[in-house]
């Protein structure tokens, strides 16, 4: 067979290794998810998380400096499209009335459908049970700073809707819609004979109506 004619700094070869790098670290993420997800941070290890990935242990460091660096990667990216998810949804509302509430309405429905990314934010995955859980404090504080940002995009469209006291009824709307994910997913809005979307359409109408809103702008 003939040699390859491109050179090592070819942008097309630069470009094939930077993609496939790329796609060796997509790879430990997704497989440390999945460990995430069984044992929890606590009962993960970086040989589980190899294991799962199918490669060496030595194969994760050059990304990752332990288990802890991969927990946070994993929120960090999750938190991204959250807030991608609830910018765009303002963005795009019909009016300032509507953005208020459809950015919270995003915010629910990505976790609606990604339950277990929240769990994994609340640290839910615990043989100990529920408890107060960090990472490595730089970690926290990257973190701490993705939920703020959300939690600014929504206060952002509450205040130009007109509503008073944006943050904290941010620091509710945003509660709430988590509460009912953690309950829906465990089965328990069923039990009580209620429906997840229902239960978030009507607090929106409550907390956010439309008439206030409106009367502000």
């Amino acid at each position: 067979m003939p040699r390859s004619s491109a050179k090592p700094n070819d942008p097309r070869v630069i470009a094939r290794q930077g993609a496939l790098r790329d796609a060796r670290r997509e790879l430990i993420v997704e497989a440390a998810q999945r460990v995430f997800e069984r044992h929890g941070l606590e009962g993960a290890s970086i040989r589980t998380i190899a294991a799962e990935a199918g490669c060496t242990t030595g194969a994760i460091y050059p990304w990752f400096a332990g288990k802890e660096e991969i927990y946070a990667a994993i929120l960090s990216e999750s938190l991204g499209r959250v807030l991608a998810s609830v910018d765009q949804a303002a963005r795009e509302a019909k009016s300032k009335a509507e953005a208020a509430r459809d950015a919270v309405a995003a915010f629910y429905r990505y976790y609606r459908a990604q339950p277990n990314e929240l769990s994994l934010g609340l640290y839910l995955f615990r043989t100990e049970g529920v408890q107060r859980v960090g990472l490595k404090p730089t970690l926290d504080r990257a973190l701490n700073a993705k939920l703020r940002a959300i939690a600014d995009r929504i206060a952002q469209a509450m205040t130009a809707a007109g509503f008073d006291a944006a943050q904290e009824r941010t620091a509710d709307a945003m509660i709430h819609a988590c509460g009912i994910v953690i309950m829906a997913n465990a089965g328990r809005v069923k039990v009580l004979g209620a429906k997840s979307d229902d239960l978030m359409a009507r607090y929106l109408e409550t907390a956010l109506p439309r008439q206030k809103a409106r009367a502000r702008n």
